[in-house]
Order: structure tokens, then sequence, then C-alpha cells
């Protein structure tokens, strides 16, 4: 998982210098970016799974086990907040995109 968010890092790096501003090396950035996402979508299933079989396998009250297992699997916020941002920043190349089509 550390691979692919300085992966992401290195690509939102790249895009916030503005060193992507012709259409190819935007859908080039575009398409790295999803491909990470959907690895990172990977990791954050396994998190949320991880975080089921700890909240549902507990005895005691359900907000205690969920305390439990956000303590045991912060991944899954982490992971969780990550792919948000990287939906931003996606949502941002493609604006881009779609005002470097229309010139």
């Amino acid at each position: 998982m550390e691979e692919i968010l300085i992966k992401i890092e290195d690509i939102i790096t790249r895009y916030q210098s503005g060193e992507y501003i012709t259409k190819d090396k935007l859908i080039a950035l575009n398409r790295e970016l999803s491909t990470n996402i959907y690895r990172l979508t990977k990791h954050n299933i396994e998190a949320f799974n991880d975080f089921n079989t700890i909240k549902y396998n507990e005895s005691t009250s359900v907000a205690k086990a969920e305390i439990k297992a956000h303590f045991e699997v912060p991944e899954l916020r982490i992971t969780r907040k990550i792919l948000e941002a990287c939906k931003n920043v996606s949502i941002s190349i493609n604006n881009e995109l779609s005002i470097l089509k229309r010139e």
C-alpha cells in the first residue's frame, strides 16, 4: 500500500506543478491516477473486511466493538480519506481536459 501512496503523491505533485499542461500529458496523468485509485481501492476493501470481522466478532457493545475495529484497522479511514482526495484531483484533471478540448 505504501508504494501506491508514494505513486499517488508523485502524480498529484506533478499535476500541481503545472508541468502537465498539454492534453496528452493530462490524459496520461489521469490514467496513471485512475489505476492507482483502483489499486488503493483494493486495500480499502480489505481494510473494510478486516474492520467488519473485528466489529462483528466482538461480544461487547456495538460502540465498543466499533472503537476497537477503528483502533485495529486505521487503514480503513486513511484509505477512505485518500480516495476522496484522489477523486477530487481526478475531477480537476477532467475539468481541465474539458477546457482544453473546447479551446
